[in-house]
């Protein structure tokens, strides 16, 4: 089988490299086989309802699970703080069912999490704004918590995270005022990505 995200063509008058942004209608499809006339079927429509935004798709070492961000529709006249961030689902083949991967919705609202990449171990990395170690550095100097914006002060940074299978165990493991993405694994363990150089212009 082969899986995609499906989505209309951008309006154009949104800045899609702004990691938050969001364009409703995108959904994951799984055709049978890799063929044009095999059949096909929307596996986020159930909650989507063609509404939501999708992202970063990933499969598993088996091929049974899919990996991906998701975004609910924004809410007119709502401030951002009060707004649907990015988060992370799963899709079992095996038992067909859509689970988001942090449970409570205390904890999945705490940042924007994308471009999440299964690791050997069966733990999931991934990019998000949440910074944790970041602001518990700042509570140990005696200082107010916050998020760290990228150099071009537009956005929160997107660091990179690492957690357990059932979103427990959240860890950040980068650090920096450059957006960390597309975390992926090396023959020999360790993670490439990218970084974006907002000063640079640059990736």
């Amino acid at each position: 089988p082969t899986a995609s995200v499906k989505r209309p063509l951008p309006p154009g008058d949104e800045d899609l490299r702004e990691l938050r942004s969001f364009q409703g209608g995108a959904d994951v499809w799984l055709r049978d086989r890799a063929a044009p006339a095999a059949a096909e079927r929307n596996l986020t429509a159930p909650l989507t309802a063609g509404a939501w935004d999708v992202r970063d798709l990933d499969v598993s070492f088996d091929g049974g699970r899919l990996l991906f961000s998701m975004r609910a529709p924004l809410v007119e006249g709502a401030d951002e703080s009060e707004q649907p961030t990015w988060n992370i689902y799963e899709y079992d083949l095996g038992s067909d069912t859509l689970r988001r991967v942090i449970a409570s919705d205390l904890v999945a609202e705490e940042g924007h999490d994308v471009a999440p990449h299964y690791l050997p171990d069966g733990r999931i990395v991934f990019s998000s704004t949440r910074q944790r170690q970041s602001k518990a550095v700042l509570i140990d100097e005696g200082k107010p918590q916050f998020a760290a914006l990228d150099e071009d002060r537009n956005e929160w940074a997107f660091v990179l995270h690492v957690m357990n299978p059932d979103g427990s165990g959240i860890r950040q493991l980068s650090c920096n005022q450059s957006h960390d993405l597309d975390p992926s694994v090396l023959p020999d363990g360790r993670t490439v990505f990218t970084r974006r150089d907002g000063t640079s212009r640059s990736a």
